[in-house]
């Protein structure tokens, strides 16, 4: 069977800045994989790329079998397909209530009754959410901003979930929190392929790991393989 997501020799930036430079990578169903690297090293560009707000220049991405890049398939049939992010900073809209932000998350979907199970999903998931569904969610902490966000992408009902950042200026706790459900996510069904700065969290729950150094993959092995690595440790674990 060929990989959920399949990229090979992609491409992309801003303007005349080239910002990744032919990687390639991989996400079987099933899978968490982690992408760890320095600020600026094209994280967060490859995840905007494969949910197509940035554009490719060359090199194709393939999920769930059609190459996302020769197709031109807009962003939001994207996640149609099942590809949804959950990006870094959360984005979710300020002004709207938490409620509204996960109705927001369903947007191409049509099935009333089984958004309706999905937002009763996110509030057993995240029960601080139900307490405050009639809040605007700018007014909610840091941490549950968070859960709203990845909240807000599974209402999608997404093959694989794209995290951007999501241990970004939270307390500890709430981090680990956040690990657990990425954790029960997976075990749930949902393929996961997670960029964090945390280098060493992010391996220890994943299962393969690519290292992205000023846009080239420069390692890629399984997660405890690389957790474990000299240069690993040194580059991204501060030892």
């Amino acid at each position: 069977m060929p990989p959920l997501l399949d990229v090979r020799d992609l491409e992309a930036g801003y303007g005349a800045i080239n910002v990744l430079h032919r990687i390639s990578l991989s996400v079987e169903k099933g899978e968490i994989v982690a992408m760890i690297g320095a600020n600026g090293a094209g994280k967060t560009t490859t995840l905007m790329c494969l949910s197509g707000i940035v554009k490719a220049r060359s090199g194709s991405v393939h999920f769930a079998g059609q190459d996302l890049v020769s197709s031109r398939v807009p962003p939001h049939n994207i996640v149609h397909l099942g590809l949804a992010q959950a990006p870094e900073g959360r984005k979710i809209f300020p002004r709207l209530t938490v409620l509204e932000n996960l109705q927001m998350g369903a947007y191409t979907r049509s099935d009333g009754a089984g958004i309706v199970q999905d937002i009763e999903k996110a509030f057993k998931m995240f029960p601080i959410l139900r307490e405050r569904q009639h809040q605007a969610g700018g007014l909610l902490s840091g941490g549950q901003q968070q859960m709203l966000a990845i909240a807000r992408a599974l209402m999608a009902r997404p093959k694989l979930l794209l995290l951007d950042e999501p241990s970004l200026g939270l307390a500890p706790q709430i981090v680990v929190q956040i690990f657990d459900v990425i954790k029960e996510l997976n075990r749930q069904g949902v393929s996961v392929l997670l960029v964090e700065q945390n280098a060493r969290m992010a391996l220890k729950i994943a299962h393969r790991g690519y290292v992205l150094e000023t846009g080239r993959i420069t390692f890629t092995d399984k997660a405890d393989v690389l957790l474990n690595d000299p240069r690993i440790r040194a580059a991204y674990l501060g030892e």
